[in-house]
């Protein structure tokens, strides 16, 4: 088992570990409830870690979590019933529910 990261908050550990998991690497998320002794102990050993179960996935791993910080999020869209501006992240019109419709291919 091999430390891969540090985060600096719960949220953005557990949104890494789901997905490595999701690639089907096996991962950890530790030090969950050790910031309440910030100031007592570093910074750097209070802050929550992924660890890699598997050593020879760690490389991969890396790769993964790079991969989705650089991706980017997308063009807005229109909602073609109300004409609401939408982020590309939503599937669907936050504003009336109509699904997002994607061009042909």
């Amino acid at each position: 088992m091999k430390l891969l990261r540090r985060a600096d908050d719960l949220v953005t550990a557990y949104h890494w570990a789901n997905v490595l998991k999701a690639a089907g690497i096996q991962c950890e998320v530790r030090n969950t409830a050790l910031t309440g002794a910030l100031g007592d102990i570093p910074f750097l050993e209070a802050s929550p870690q992924i660890w890699v179960v598997n050593d020879f996935e760690l490389n991969q791993a890396e790769s993964i979590l790079k991969e989705v910080e650089q991706s980017a999020p997308g063009a807005t869209w229109t909602c073609p019933t109300c004409a609401e501006q939408c982020e590309a992240q939503f599937s669907s019109c936050w504003q009336c529910g109509t699904e997002r419709t994607l061009p042909p291919i």
